[in-house]
């Protein structure tokens, strides 16, 4: 146990052991006491049990007794004899050290309520604190008067509190103790924010021509991004994957750089990224534009990855160990950008990808543009939402 934190790991179902609580310790003596949290079903004010622990070690040793493998026979109450006796003398800092570790314990266990499962370490708040996060929670009005510009220093601070604790327990009663307007109003300020991070990420590198930067960085990392190109939820099935294609000398194998697969039907889609600098218009033809070597090889590739996937399907499936379903599968190009572009080679450019059958030819700047429209939705629904009038919406987010 520190100032700040305790850690508690269950031991059953009723019981576990919380961090030993230091009385007194010098360089040859130390003396703590062990707690353990209990539910006491009979008696559940009586919430924590315990030993004290006294040890004494020699000068020259490194540790004590009971942090060495070696310790020697330990001395207990069973040790007892008849007639005999065992005495703690503790002085008043050592018991003003375990009246203070009690409270703290006592405490906590009326927080939590019942004993985690596994390990957690639980976040000390000062009283200022708690009352101040009591408001918020019980009143939606407050809530929204932090939210002002000039308290944004406030905000800061106030969710640095919040998350610096390692236990996710912690975390997690906080938000279920919040009521829905202020739960709805915090998710949809964090779906905003993240968006907002992700759209300036793209934004700032639309000149970027690193595939393993958009490939890793952007999309890996952000797998929401490519999930707005499909009407279905879709998730990250595989990147980097083999697809099929190898001859017997275990050459020419085929690598997608993404495939998505529909979390419902198991269905996949194949995805093959380029980069916004790749050019995707080509020189003027008969009073339109042929397309780029890049932008036919994209199509062709992504195709070909299909093609391969769908003959070599019962192969894969026996040698992976997750499931998936070929039943034609869509294929996505991500590509280049549309800026820049004359409304000659945007007539062509849509001409041609809206007559590919079953390829979604997308460039990076649409892309963009998507995130902004869903940035300015969500904000619309916000403002919505904090209108008296408004009515309570169920949307859900892409995360």
């Amino acid at each position: 146990m520190t100032d700040t934190t305790v850690d508690v790991v269950s031991t059953s179902a009723t019981t576990a052991d919380a961090s030993p609580i230091v009385l007194a310790q010098t360089d040859m003596l130390r003396l703590k006491f062990l707690p353990t949290l209990v539910d006491n079903g009979k008696e559940p004010e009586k919430s924590v049990s315990g030993k004290l622990l006294y040890e004494k070690k020699r000068k020259g040793d490194v540790c004590f007794p009971t942090d060495c493998q070696d310790s020697t026979e330990k001395i207990s109450r069973g040790s007892v004899k008849v007639c005999d006796w065992m005495e703690f003398q503790m002085s008043t800092s050592e018991t003003y050290a375990l009246f203070e570790g009690l409270q703290c314990l006592y405490a906590l266990h009326d927080d939590i309520g019942k004993i985690p499962y596994g390990t957690a370490t639980y976040a000390r708040v000062d009283g200022a604190f708690q009352q101040f996060l009591s408001i918020i929670q019980n009143d939606p009005a407050a809530a929204r008067m932090i939210g002002n510009e000039e308290n944004y220093d406030l905000v800061k601070t106030l969710l640095r509190l919040i998350t610096q604790t390692s236990s996710l327990e912690s975390l997690k009663k906080s938000l279920s103790e919040l009521q829905d307007d202020n739960l709805r109003h915090l998710t949809t300020s964090l779906n905003i924010e993240k968006l907002h991070r992700v759209a300036m990420l793209m934004k700032d590198n639309l000149d970027n021509n690193s595939e393993e930067f958009w490939q890793t960085t952007v999309f890996k990392e952000n797998q929401w991004v490519l999930a707005q190109l499909f009407a279905c939820p879709c998730t990250i099935f595989a990147d980097k994957a083999y697809v099929g294609g190898k001859n017997i000398n275990n050459g020419c194998g085929n690598l997608c750089d993404f495939i998505y697969q529909n979390s419902l039907s198991q269905n996949v889609a194949l995805i093959e990224i380029k980069t916004p600098c790749t050019e995707i218009i080509g020189s003027q033809y008969r009073g339109t534009y042929s397309f780029s070597y890049e932008l036919s090889g994209a199509v062709s590739q992504v195709l070909n990855y299909r093609d391969k996937l769908t003959k070599e399907y019962y192969a894969l499936c026996h040698q992976g160990t997750q499931s998936f379903e070929v039943m034609t599968p869509k294929c996505v190009v991500i590509i280049g950008k549309m800026s820049g572009m004359n409304s000659g080679q945007i007539a062509a450019f849509e001409n041609f990808r809206n007559s590919l059958n079953n390829i979604l030819v997308i460039t990076f700047d649409e892309l963009y543009q998507r995130i902004i429209d869903l940035i300015t939705i969500l904000s619309e629904n916000a403002e919505q939402e904090r209108e008296p009038s408004s009515q309570n919406g169920n949307e859900e987010y892409p995360f």
